[in-house]
């Protein structure tokens, strides 16, 4: 199996892990001193090639995956100990480039991008999104600090040139 992602809430770690058929995802808790414990949901993949963002709840009760590039953002929060699923779409906005809940639980930093650039969004729970940030690069994202005072804004350019020289 290939490891993809560790993260932490209150109190819990997960990994998210890609089986070796690339054909499920298995979120896994796992502890720091003993390893791998038990398997707490098993995902299915429509197409192994699909690309997803992930983002554990900070008290680590729900894990949110949304696919990347997709027309249209939908967030599905999986619960991880008891409680239903759930799944939202983002109104109005595409091509996911991130996922990362906030720190009081009620909502998500997700990057957007566009042939125009990139937008850094505040989505809430409902899937209504307000702009936080817009950069011409091809990829931004937020993660809050701890506290939920600070925001760290990150964001990515790309840029290339081709240059074509005849009779070289």
């Amino acid at each position: 199996m290939e490891l993809h992602l560790c993260q932490y809430g209150e109190g819990t770690c997960v990994v998210l892990e890609e089986a070796q058929d690339h054909k499920q995802v298995l979120i896994t808790a796992f502890d720091p001193l003993n390893g791998r414990n038990r398997v707490l949901r098993i995902i299915n993949k429509q197409d192994p090639l699909e690309s997803r963002q992930s983002a554990l709840s900070p008290d680590g009760s729900t894990c949110a995956l949304s696919k990347t590039s997709e027309s249209k953002i939908q967030i599905r929060l999986l619960a991880l100990a008891g409680g239903s699923d759930s799944e939202m779409t983002v109104k109005g906005w595409s091509n996911m480039t991130n996922l990362d809940w906030s720190s009081d639980g009620k909502g998500f930093y997700c990057g957007s991008s566009s042939a125009n650039g990139s937008t850094l969004l505040y989505v809430d729970l409902k899937g209504d999104a307000r702009v936080l940030w817009k950069t011409k690069g091809d990829r931004v994202w937020g993660i809050p600090s701890p506290d939920g005072r600070r925001l760290a804004i990150g964001a990515r350019v790309t840029s290339s040139n081709v240059w074509m020289i005849e009779g070289f």
